[in-house]
């Protein structure tokens, strides 16, 4: 059985997102970040980094989210949530996998960070928003945005015409800047992330907004 260790709304949703869409058996442990739960000896172990997701199985463990979702798709080819290995769309679907955790979440999280991230018991003692950075993240989304909303101007998903783990990543990225509000100057990334959401598996990854 998987177990997944989360607390939204963070980049564990969407490996809680994957999981529904494979519709497989799992269990979740909330780790309260506020509490500081992240922190303890024991989680450490699972999560280095003292940070959420991770998933454990009887055979593996892996704490970084994108990769979560990449490896549990591989485990179940059958459910078609990425293209055949060593194809031209498999090219695609990587390159919108990793722009996803290297170019927009940097971005959504910087301006998050410096805007939204609450102060108290989610930081050291002293840290203070810095406007400089929240502007950087902002122009940084704002670039990345673009490039997204040209590929998605003229179909639904990222990769072909089906959906895949990149909608599932991307999508995240979309529901992350849905929450900040950077994505409301971009009509077709809101118009992407609605259709999104409207997925069951989705609703279930996202009870709180889906």
């Amino acid at each position: 059985m998987i177990e997944l260790f989360e607390f939204p709304p963070t980049r564990s949703q969407r490996a809680k997102w994957a999981l529904e869409e494979l519709d497989i058996p799992y269990t979740s442990t909330l780790v309260d970040l506020p509490k500081g739960e992240q922190n303890t000896a024991h989680y450490r172990e699972i999560q280095p980094l003292g940070a959420v997701p991770a998933i454990r199985t009887e055979t593996y463990s892996i704490f970084e989210s994108v990769a979560i979702v990449l490896q549990l798709i591989d485990e179940y080819p059958e459910k078609k949530l990425a293209p055949e290995t060593g194809s031209p769309e498999r090219a695609n679907y990587y390159q919108w996998c990793v722009f996803a955790g290297t170019e927009v979440d940097p971005a959504v999280m910087m301006y998050f960070d410096n805007t939204m991230r609450p102060l108290e018991g989610m930081r050291p003692p002293g840290t203070l928003h810095n406007p400089e950075l929240a502007t950087r993240g902002k122009r940084d989304f704002a670039e990345r945005a673009e490039i997204l909303s040209r590929e998605l101007r003229d179909k639904d998903y990222l990769v072909g015409d089906r959906f895949s783990g990149a909608d599932i990543l991307i999508g995240h990225s979309c529901f992350m800047a849905t929450l900040t509000g950077l994505i409301t100057e971009y009509p077709v990334l809101r118009s992407y992330h609605a259709q999104l959401a409207d997925r069951a598996a989705y609703k279930r990854a996202y009870p709180e907004l889906g």
